[in-house]
């Protein structure tokens, strides 16, 4: 039983690290950055690398930490409905597999090729393949980009990755244990045996137990009980998932999932920020602890570990590109995701500590990987907040035209015709190429055309409301049109000469007022998006979130 001294004593060195952690975390976020760079650097100087201002054994601070991790993932859960979790693990459980073995087969050739022996050079291939599923969830949730494409591509390779931990924690005890094929088979057999347990068992707690508690009157009258069962459901998750040898943060993830149908869902996620927020924060401190800044400093390990990040973030990068492309998804997308998976994730660090235990891994090899790991996740904030904007840039350089020009005639087709190219317009466009679709703008600015132009998009001067304009821009043998201009008489008049030139072609229309709706509707618009009706939803939801709800 641990002594109460020994509970303060923790307590202590955990409220020194947030503290610190927070300072740090207020500078970043002057200085430009996130947050998460703050906490890290903030683990590394109150660290036993620096100061050495933690007494309480890393590891114990660690594991409460890693809560944070699944609480992220939990509330990540709470959100992700059944249809969204199908495209997310569809094209994207082959993504994840495809990247992880590649990753993992060129981090062991890296490693030979650098005189490692074979089980460390496996071990490094190892670590190489799992990004962060604590940082790229969190920097991708504080941006909002979870819903981008590129966004949807990074968080379902992290799911994959996260699985893959079981599979790979088995290699590392088969290398160093060296057992029969046979006994290598039943492990993994055990393995599948304990995730397909793990789905049950919560599956079938989603299904007969929480809807009845849940639907309970004194609950539904109740503003704490909700976020009480959110809470116990979540940690039992984490501890069933714990107890098969699997990830804890991906039973949480599970358990969000099955509570993301609960009419408390909404309130659950808000209520549980604040803890979320907290343990996320100590995660990263205690991550940042790991660096060792005396070794870096010596026998120019620096320029090793410089070399290292350089690798990481680059061959990464590369590997999902290429993966994207033979998966058959757009170039822009794939590279944006790579961006955002280009570093070595926290799970590594298990990796590697298993593998130092086995005595596998020399110091300074752990050393190098942790130190590279550190740096890739301090780098990792910025790179995901550009990463659309390299994106665009690098695929220009590969074939891409970063300024076309249209032509008219049958120089596209099966593209999207976006009419206007104001706020609105630009933000669907930026999603579409992101998507790797072909756009063609119709503007009335030549500011909007050249802007249009410059984002990657084909771009035509002209009034959508005359026939040869829109005659001109493919209309015939165009996939779709969404009017974004805010005027609805305009909108009508455009919609009727669409239709005189191709009768079956979806179109998609602003209202920005919904008095309006109903007569663009009428026009010949598939789809009308109410300007008000959207201004309301996501009013409500902002109100609901500041109220904790």
């Amino acid at each position: 039983m641990m002594h109460c001294m020994d509970f303060w004593y923790i307590v202590g060195d955990i409220t020194i690290l947030l503290s610190v952690a927070v300072v740090f975390g207020i500078v970043a976020e002057k200085l430009g950055f996130s947050g998460i760079v703050g906490y890290l650097i903030a683990g590394t100087i109150v660290g036993p690398g620096m100061l050495g201002w933690i007494d309480t054994d890393h590891e114990v601070i660690r594991s409460i930490a890693e809560i944070g991790v699944a609480l992220l993932l939990f509330t990540i859960g709470l959100e992700v409905n059944g249809k969204r979790l199908k495209e997310l693990m569809g094209i994207g459980l082959a993504n994840g597999i495809l990247q992880v073995v590649v990753t993992g087969i060129i981090g062991y050739i890296v490693a030979r090729l650098f005189q490692a022996p074979v089980n460390t050079s496996i071990i490094i291939g190892a670590m190489s393949a799992l990004s962060s599923t604590a940082v790229v969830s969190r920097v991708l949730q504080d941006r909002s980009e979870f819903d981008d494409p590129f966004g949807r591509a990074a968080f379902s390779i992290l799911l994959v990755q996260d699985l893959a931990i079981v599979p790979l924690m088995l290699l590392i005890a088969f290398i160093h244990e060296s057992p029969e094929a046979s006994e290598m088979a039943a492990e993994l057999g055990i393995a599948g045996v304990k995730l397909i347990t793990l789905f049950a068992v919560l599956f079938l707690v989603g299904v007969l137990i929480l809807p009845r508690l849940f639907g309970a009157a004194l609950i539904r009258r109740s503003v704490e009980f909700p976020v009480i069962i959110g809470i116990v459901t979540c940690l039992s998750a984490m501890w069933i998932a714990d107890k098969l040898a699997l990830s804890p943060a991906l039973g949480a993830f599970i358990a969000g999932l099955i509570l993301a149908g609960s009419p408390f869902a909404a309130q659950v996620r808000g209520d549980m920020a604040p803890l979320k927020y907290i343990f996320l924060t100590l995660f990263f401190a205690t991550t940042g602890m790991l660096a060792n800044l005396p070794w870096l400093a010596d026998s120019y390990h620096w320029l090793w570990a410089i070399g290292a990040v350089g690798g990481i973030i680059v061959g990464k990068t590369l590997v999902i590109v290429l993966v994207g492309v033979v998966m058959k998804r757009s170039r822009r997308v794939s590279i944006a995701a790579g961006l955002s998976l280009a570093q070595i994730g926290e799970f590594s660090f298990v990796i590697g500590a298993e593998a130092m235990d086995s005595e596998m891994l020399s110091d300074d090899v752990f050393q190098l990987m942790m130190s590279s790991s550190l740096i890739t996740l301090i780098l990792s904030p910025l790179l995901i907040s550009k990463s659309r904007d390299i994106a665009r840039v690098i695929d220009s350089l590969f074939g891409a035209s970063a300024h076309p020009e249209y032509k008219g005639g049958g120089s596209i087709h099966d593209h999207v015709v976006v009419i206007g190219y104001g706020v609105s317009g630009r933000k669907v466009v930026s999603e579409l190429l992101d998507a790797g679709e072909s756009v063609l703008v119709i503007d009335m600015g030549p500011s909007g055309i050249k802007h249009a132009r410059e984002a990657g998009a084909f771009a035509l001067l002209g009034n959508s409301q005359r026939r040869d304009v829109l005659d001109h821009a493919g209309i015939r043998i165009a996939k779709l049109v969404v009017l974004t201009i805010p005027d609805h008489r305009a909108s009508v008049q455009t919609i009727m000469q669409v239709r005189s030139l191709e009768n079956d072609i979806p179109i998609i229309a602003r209202a920005r007022y919904s008095i309006h709706g109903q007569n663009i509707q009428e026009s010949g618009a598939n789809v009308v998006v109410d300007e008000e009706e959207c201004v309301g939803h996501k009013l409500a939801q902002k109100t609901l979130k500041q109220l904790g709800m």
